[in-house]
């Protein structure tokens, strides 16, 4: 599995970062910041592959070198993936919990490279348990790239979503950054950068990884799932840039759509404050858990932003299923352009709180209160 030559297109950002190796300007730690489920995890692991490959062709790993055939598993005796787990009581749970989240890590990411963390936890059935990347995992890598390099290649740490580290393990690896081994070189690779500390983002290279177009999704789906032109253009479409969101669209219509059922009920709820009904809605997502509600927010500020582009008669912008752009024509008086700044905080807000591990009922609650007044701001139209 040569990752590089999976990523469809995006030929300079491989270009930059293979040319940050080649003319010996690369950083001890480089940050990739994307979307979760696009091409940034593929990308970091592509670069690792790269930068183990004995004979790499351009920018591209050869894929026929003993290096390149070892990599093609992600297993390296260089390479140190990590990414977050549960936290738990019992050391033999905790365990186990760690072996289901690497496996079924290792299980869908050779079915697809563009997996999102979210389709592990759904995997593993974590939904109620708090993921994180703990100080004992940081303590691992550092003792595990302590070790001198093979040769002239890189110890390569790769961390996936490093907002997900309290703050004690944050500081240590802080520490590690700070002062690294020599050739180590860490990758970490995040959804979310603002979650992070300041200190880490001040010792680490920033590069944004771009979106992928609508022509590079469609033409992705045409090859890899055998569908005709007009099913991929319309779903690169509403995917808005997100191949692995393009991919769950196609493979789970009906799981889509039940996050535009869900916000209809959260909005008629909060327009109509009918408690008995609210309690009930926030019973579902205190028994779905916390990543659930992370997607039922981000899933919400969609909503707002399409609401916006409405308000404007920008409807051409809306990357949007039918039945969501029906739903938006509707709703759109309810969240316009002088209540949305307030809605976006809200919510963004909620999400932060939510990674924070706050009490799902209280902040539930306050957020159909607040939305509540918000909503009353409705515009005539």
């Amino acid at each position: 599995m040569m990752l590089w030559q999976q990523i469809p297109d995006l030929e300079d950002t491989k270009k930059y970062l293979s040319e940050l190796y080649i003319q010996k300007r690369l950083p001890h730690a480089l940050l990739l910041i994307g979307e979760d489920g696009n091409a940034a995890l593929p990308l970091a692991l592509g670069f690792m592959q790269y930068l183990h490959c004995d004979h790499p062709n351009g920018f591209y790993p050869c894929g026929e070198c003993r290096s390149c055939k070892q990599t093609q598993n992600l297993f390296y005796p260089g390479f140190h993936f990590v990414l977050p787990k549960f936290s738990t009581s019992s050391q033999k749970s905790e365990s186990e919990d760690d072996t289901d989240v690497a496996s079924a890590f290792y299980r869908l990411f050779k079915e697809n490279p563009f997996i999102s963390y979210d389709d592990v936890l759904k995997e593993v059935k974590g939904k109620n348990k708090q993921a994180l990347i703990s100080v004992k995992d940081i303590e691992q890598i550092i003792q595990n790239i302590s070790y001198s390099a093979v040769g002239d290649k890189y110890n390569i740490v790769c961390i996936w979503k490093p907002e997900m580290m309290p703050a004690a393990a944050a500081n240590k690896l802080l520490k590690t950054l700070e002062e690294p081994p020599p050739q180590s070189l860490f990758l970490l690779v995040s959804s979310h950068p603002e979650e992070l500390l300041a200190t880490i983002i001040s010792r680490v290279q920033q590069y944004r990884v771009p979106a992928f177009s609508e022509k590079d999704i469609t033409d992705y789906l045409i090859t890899q799932f055998n569908i005709n032109q007009d099913k991929a253009q319309e779903i690169a479409f509403i995917s808005n840039g997100n191949i692995n969101k393009a991919i769950h669209i196609l493979n789970n219509y009906e799981e889509y759509t039940a996050l535009l059922n869900d916000f209809k009920e959260f909005a008629r709820l909060a327009i109509k404050f009918e408690m008995a009904s609210i309690d009930q809605w926030i019973k579902k997502y205190e028994s779905e858990g916390r990543e659930a509600l992370k997607r039922f927010l981000e899933y919400s500020l969609d909503i707002f932003h399409y609401s916006l582009l409405q308000h404007f008669h920008l409807q051409d912008k809306i990357k949007a299923t039918q039945q969501e752009k029906d739903f938006i024509a509707k709703f759109y008086p309810y969240a316009n352009e002088d209540n949305i700044p307030k809605l976006y905080e809200l919510f963004n807000d909620a999400y932060h709180h939510t990674v924070r591990n706050a009490n799902v009922r209280i902040l539930l609650t306050d957020l159909f209160l607040r939305c509540n007044e918000l909503f009353k701001k409705k515009v005539n139209v």
